[in-house]
């Protein structure tokens, strides 16, 4: 087989890889996809500020509060968009806002409890539709999806930083066995 043939396949392999897993994404999030809207429709909170709640909680849960500049660069906003966004989210008691205790320039933002309530709930509801679609797959079927996504979470590769610029596939650990354990 010449060196094109070979690109080829494997390019047509690669989309088809693609293709499977986006129409597995979507469909699974067509399942969840009406209690989702119902949960976040109820909360009255834009799609911005979701997003900043979403960003405080990934940080919160690395130990660490955020500056508005942070949660500009974070979620895609202006930092004057990002200062109005906070100001709305700490009139909903949903964020704290203080001065950084190292310079009182900055202000340093974090979820309240009722914030993390509200991030919590909408996470509980995505949980809750992959325990349902899991729960209706049969076990071999869950064996494999559970030993296929464990070898790219455990991978000593980062699959998770994509990058489109990647001119070499790293070498991984032969998966095609099932795990004994």
């Amino acid at each position: 087989m010449s060196t094109s043939e070979e690109s080829r396949g494997a390019t047509t392999a690669l989309d088809a890889a693609c293709a499977t897993f986006v129409e597995f994404l979507e469909r699974l999030n067509c399942v969840g996809q009406a209690k989702t809207m119902d949960a976040l429709a109820a909360t009255d909170l834009t799609f911005s500020q979701m997003r900043v709640l979403f960003g405080l909680a990934a940080h919160y849960d690395a130990g660490e509060d955020m500056s508005v500049n942070d949660i500009a660069d974070h979620v895609g906003l202006s930092l004057a968009a990002a200062g109005r966004t906070v100001d709305k989210l700490v009139s909903l008691d949903l964020v704290d806002r203080r001065e950084d205790p190292t310079d009182r320039r900055v202000k340093r933002i974090s979820l309240t409890a009722a914030g993390t309530h509200v991030v919590t709930t909408q996470l509980d509801i995505k949980r809750e539709t992959v325990r349902a679609f899991v729960t209706g797959l049969s076990q071999p079927l869950r064996d494999d999806l559970n030993h296929v996504l464990r070898a790219i979470i455990d991978a000593d590769v980062d699959h998770f930083s994509v990058s489109t610029d990647r001119t070499s596939t790293p070498s991984t650990p032969d998966h095609t066995q099932k795990a004994t354990s």
